[in-house]
């Protein structure tokens, strides 16, 4: 049997093809929006936290996935700790609806990129003398049984944690030591 082939036929299902192939090529390569931010310091070199997570040391820049508003700590020694809420509103091509069109279909990269600039303060330098006063006082007051709170800067760093011990003669877990954990810093007496 003879079979009669038409090559306009051909040509034109081949274009289809073609075409069809392009389009699905074009629509799996779309772009995306990339979000990244940059926190900068003067002076540079301090630790920055975003919603209280190490990012690492200025300047550093990071992805980021949701605009809206964001918690900063920015700490370096000798200098004061910054703290600050800051609000990533999104640009027009990323507030839904429109954003599934520049997500999916818009076939070319867009950036967000948003810098954070952040001047440290030095922290004050307190005097001997007034170091020492403030010590005195302190002193004459726990002598005198007078209450006296922590000053502020007071902090421990390092938190208290329960670790038990095995016990050998009861077969199971006992605690270490059965006096209760001292919270805060020890102040022992001066010998004088």
């Amino acid at each position: 049997m003879l079979e009669i082939v038409f090559p306009k036929r051909r040509v034109f299902t081949t274009r289809i093809s073609l075409a069809v192939v392009l389009a699905f090529a074009v629509l799996a390569s779309t772009g995306c929006i990339r979000k990244r931010m940059t926190v900068r310091t003067t002076p540079s070199g301090a630790m920055a936290y975003i919603d209280k997570q190490p990012i690492g040391l200025t300047p550093v820049s990071t992805n980021f996935t949701y605009y809206g508003t964001r918690s900063f700590e920015i700490v370096r020694d000798g200098y004061r700790t910054e703290r600050f809420l800051r609000k990533f509103n999104p640009p027009w091509y990323a507030i839904p609806p429109l954003d599934f069109f520049s997500e999916t279909l818009w076939p070319y990269e867009k950036r967000d990129e948003r810098i954070i600039d952040v001047q440290l303060s030095p922290d004050p330098v307190v005097p001997l003398d007034a170091l020492v006063a403030s010590g005195e006082q302190l002193r004459l007051q726990a002598s005198q049984g007078i209450a006296v709170a922590a000053p502020p800067t007071m902090k421990t760093s390092v938190p208290i944690v329960y670790q038990p011990a095995f016990n050998g003669t009861s077969g199971g877990f006992a605690p270490i030591n059965s006096n209760p954990p001292i919270l805060g810093p020890v102040l022992l007496p001066f010998s004088q």
